[in-house]
């Protein structure tokens, strides 16, 4: 006869994870150096193939253009989760600037607020500034349980105005380090929101002047190209350096763009213009 098995305990409950239980790290600005950025792009519609993204583009042209370096464009579902998920790993690469677009409206699937709350792991409050916005795009008819949605913010964030739509834009600096922007998804008002948010965040952007040259390649042939690039990007590594291939059918030559971000407009001039020389010593040296 078999003996009987004990009865065993029942196994607490799992704690459902969270998506990191760690400290996120801090970040700290250098005064000297770039501005690092990521873009989280909402939309369903987006992963559906549906419509095109009219935003991220855009936006990783504008960061830029003032000296940022954007190292991921990541587009999520319309989940609290996903939203959440992909903000706080962008957050925990250590990232100064995370740039989301869309999901800020008074739909049932405008969630991107709710999921900054749990990136930020800060609850959603009223906020004051937010309910005039919006209350003075509906002058005639005023808020409703819909339109009140978007009056509410992870706490201590900033409204940012909407001059071409309704949703406020959100600014969220965080006490350990890391900015959150948040746009509206239509791309006329990502962009009217993305001005306020930059023009607020300057302080954010160490290396204001940007210089860009292009200059004709000796050959079409990029493989050609590729140990003068590599060398002359060793010796100016604040110069970014890209080629481009030529028309194949004209054999016409490759194109080299070379770009500097520096404090000023001289110093930023001045490594473009000697990795241009550099380069072109070489190409004539062979």
């Amino acid at each position: 006869m078999k003996p009987r098995p004990h009865a065993s305990k029942p196994k607490p409950a799992r704690r459902p994870p969270r998506y990191s239980d760690k400290p996120l790290p801090r970040v700290v600005v250098e005064r000297h150096g770039p501005l690092h950025a990521e873009i989280v792009i909402v939309g369903r519609e987006l992963l559906r193939g549906e419509v095109d993204d009219g935003n991220a583009r855009y936006i990783a042209a504008e960061l830029t253009r003032r000296g940022a370096l954007v190292h991921r464009v990541t587009v999520v579902d319309d989940l609290d989760r996903s939203i959440a998920q992909a903000v706080s790993e962008s957050l925990a690469r250590g990232v100064h600037l995370v740039v989301t677009a869309g999901g800020l409206g008074p739909a049932v699937d405008d969630r991107t607020l709710a999921g900054l709350s749990d990136a930020l792991r800060l609850p959603l409050a009223h906020s004051a500034a937010a309910k005039e916005m919006i209350e003075a795009a509906y002058p005639d008819s005023g808020l409703t349980s819909a339109r009140e949605q978007m009056c509410f913010l992870p706490v201590g964030a900033e409204p940012l105005p909407n001059s071409e739509g309704v949703a406020p834009g959100m600014l969220a600096r965080r006490a350990g380090g890391g900015t959150v922007v948040s746009l509206p998804g239509r791309p006329p008002e990502a962009r009217a929101v993305l001005e306020e948010a930059l023009a607020r965040l300057k302080d954010l952007f160490p290396l204001r002047a940007f210089a860009s040259r292009e200059v004709e390649a000796p050959t079409a042939d990029e493989s050609a190209l590729r140990p003068l690039l590599e060398r002359v990007s060793g010796e100016y590594p604040g110069v970014w350096i890209k080629s481009h291939p030529g028309a194949r059918r004209r054999k016409s030559p490759a194109r080299v763009t070379l770009r500097s971000f520096a404090t000023n407009q001289k110093e930023a001039d001045a490594l473009v213009d000697g990795a241009i020389r550099r380069l072109l010593a070489l190409a004539g040296n062979r």
